[in-house]
C-alpha cells in the first residue's frame, strides 16, 4: 500500500452522514455542523462512527504517521485505542476514539 493512499474525511461528507443518522432526531443544523468540525481530523479517514451514552465513538484509519496528542489536545476523550494493522496492510493505522458530546449524550445505549 502506497503512504497516503487513504482520502481522509471531509467535514462536508460527515456533516451529510451525521444529518442522515440523526434525521429522526430533533437536532439542530448548527450542532449536527459543530460536532463535525470537532470530529473530523486533518488526514483521518473515519470509517465508521455510533452513538454512544456519553457522545460519539469514532473508528479512524491512516496510512501516514499522525500524533495522538495533538488530537487529545483539544478534545475530552473517555478513552483512545491504537491498532497497528500492520499484519494486513503495512503502515495502517486503525485508531478507535470514544468521544464526549454533550449534544448527543444519551443517543445511543448500551
Amino acid at each position: 500500500m502506497e503512504l497516503n493512499a487513504i482520502k481522509a474525511t471531509s467535514v462536508k461528507d460527515l456533516q451529510k452522514a451525521l444529518a442522515k443518522r440523526l434525521a429522526h432526531r430533533d437536532i439542530k443544523d448548527d450542532v449536527i455542523a459543530a460536532v463535525s468540525k470537532r470530529m473530523i481530523r486533518d488526514g483521518l479517514k473515519i470509517a465508521a462512527f455510533d452513538f454512544c451514552p456519553y457522545g460519539i465513538c469514532i473508528d479512524y484509519f491512516s496510512d501516514r504517521p499522525f500524533s495522538v496528542d495533538a488530537y487529545v489536545k483539544d478534545n475530552i476523550l473517555r478513552a483512545i485505542k491504537l491498532f497497528p494493522n500492520g499484519i494486513l496492510v503495512d503502515d495502517l493505522w486503525r485508531m478507535q476514539v470514544e468521544m464526549h458530546v454533550p449534544e448527543l449524550q444519551g443517543l445511543g445505549g448500551r
